[in-house]
């Protein structure tokens, strides 16, 4: 079917929780299950569509309250997508301890509707988080959450278009929204995606599995999207139709759409900008790895140098650190059109969560194992058996020196790069699975658990 004459079905939750307070840092009633999800309207069947922007923002206002349009969305204030900028690294501050109790530095934590695996991202003042719930986890949540207050602004509510199941470890909820800092663009594990205003309102929406209705596995759907030139790039790698495609930020068109591998993929795509100030996309996957135009789709160098399904690659100082069995740096900061390899290490290969790179350093957690190497030359530096940590898929953060680490069963551990060493100065335990990556924007640390927000400051 043609994407852009899909029927305007959707579902919208008519009674938003938008006046539920946050729990503090003191003990806080929790409302009832009822009372949180609210009642929903009744869809006519399982649809999809590209919404038409002017009807959709007048359905959208008619039935949603909405929050107040935050500001100041760059800068320290700011963490626009899955990993920040893609690094994983902070250009603000995050609290050097985390604890919940008399004493803590919790700011506040807020119960949501759904389970999720994805990690927030902040954008002014408004922290946005997915979540999905129902047998299937076919029901998906958008909610806005006021960062300094804990307070939620606003939440969406819709039914999956496309396939909702997910192994067990996962949800739908599983790939991190992406803003612009002016629009929410969330995206699911069913390859449903909406973007919305920063107060709320859903201006389109993109049901993919309509149009691509083979996309999907067994497993779950994790990549997240980019924000990049006015376009929305998503990732949807599986056995079936298998693509990468730029959806138009302002519109919910397809701008351009080109054929993936056909295997399972859960890396995330990256952004890297030229020396000439052009931005590329950098596509992954176990067959090698691609640079996009991210307006045309053209591809601007590729090499069969292997690429992880997993971990996503990164970026710091000139240099592209990919991840796959061994991790090598390509020179993307010198003016030749195609990189070549600065360096490589294969002591370094993350096993799932995603490198992180300083200006100077890099970091790789293989399991229990912290390895820091030279961001230059990748040599390793030190290595350290993080003591009590378990599973962990949740991509580190990292602020300063200082790394924030969580595991599955929602341990975390603040680590600190002391040079020719490392110790972890700060443990928690927050009672629920972590497993997307945290968030770090105007001095505090932003923490989506399997069901809970999280707030230090």
């Amino acid at each position: 079917m043609n994407q852009n004459s899909h029927p305007l079905f959707f579902l919208i939750n008519k009674n938003p929780r938008a006046n539920r307070p946050a729990m503090n840092t003191l003990s806080a009633p929790t409302p009832s299950t009822a009372a949180r999800r609210g009642p929903l309207t009744n869809s006519i069947g399982t649809t999809v569509f590209l919404v038409c922007t002017a009807c959709l923002i007048w359905c959208v206002t008619a039935d949603t309250a909405k929050g107040a349009e935050p500001t100041n969305n760059s800068g320290s204030k700011s963490w626009l997508g899955f990993r920040g900028d893609g690094t994983s690294r902070a250009s603000s501050s995050a609290p050097e301890k985390l604890e919940i109790g008399d004493g803590g530095n919790l700011a506040w934590k807020l119960k949501m509707p759904g389970r999720s695996v994805a990690g927030p991202i902040v954008v002014g003042d408004l922290v946005v988080t997915t979540s999905s719930s129902g047998q299937d986890g076919e029901v998906l949540h958008i909610s806005g959450v006021n960062l300094q207050s804990g307070k939620l602004e606003w939440e969406q509510t819709f039914r999956a278009t496309g396939r909702p199941f997910c192994h067990p470890t996962s949800a739908n909820a599983a790939p991190s929204p992406a803003s612009d800092g002016q629009r929410i663009f969330a995206f699911f594990s069913s390859n449903d995606l909406a973007c919305l205003s920063l107060s709320g309102e859903l201006l389109w929406y993109r049901g993919l599995g309509y149009d691509y209705p083979k996309a999907g596995n067994d497993v779950g759907m994790a990549s997240s999207p980019v924000v990049v030139d006015g376009t929305v790039i998503v990732k949807v790698e599986a056995q079936g139709d298998s693509f990468a495609a730029a959806i138009d930020a302002e519109t919910g068109k397809n701008l351009w759409r080109i054929e993936r591998p056909q295997m399972s993929n859960w890396a995330s795509p990256l952004v890297i900008q030229r020396p000439d100030d052009r931005n590329e996309v950098v596509i992954q996957s176990r067959q090698g790895v691609i640079a996009v135009d991210p307006r045309s789709g053209k591809t601007q160098w590729s090499t069969d140098e292997g690429g992880s399904a997993i971990p996503s690659p990164t970026s710091a100082d000139g240099l592209l650190i990919l991840p796959s069995d061994e991790v090598i740096a390509l020179n993307v900061g010198a003016s030749a059109s195609t990189p070549e390899v600065a360096w490589r290490n294969n002591k370094l290969s993350p096993r799932n969560a995603s490198v992180v790179a300083s200006d100077a350093r890099l970091y790789s957690l293989k399991g229990s194992v912290l390895v820091a190497a030279n961001l230059k030359d990748g040599e390793q530096v030190w290595q350290k058996r993080l003591k009590g940590l378990g599973s962990s898929w949740a991509t580190p953060v990292l602020s300063e020196n200082r790394l924030y680490i969580f595991d599955q069963t929602g341990k975390g551990l603040v680590v600190e790069d002391q040079g020719e060493d490392a110790e972890t100065i700060h443990e928690i335990e927050l009672g629920e699975g972590v497993l997307g990556s945290p968030a770090i924007a105007d001095g505090r640390l932003v923490i989506r658990a399997a069901n809970t927000l999280f707030c230090f400051q």
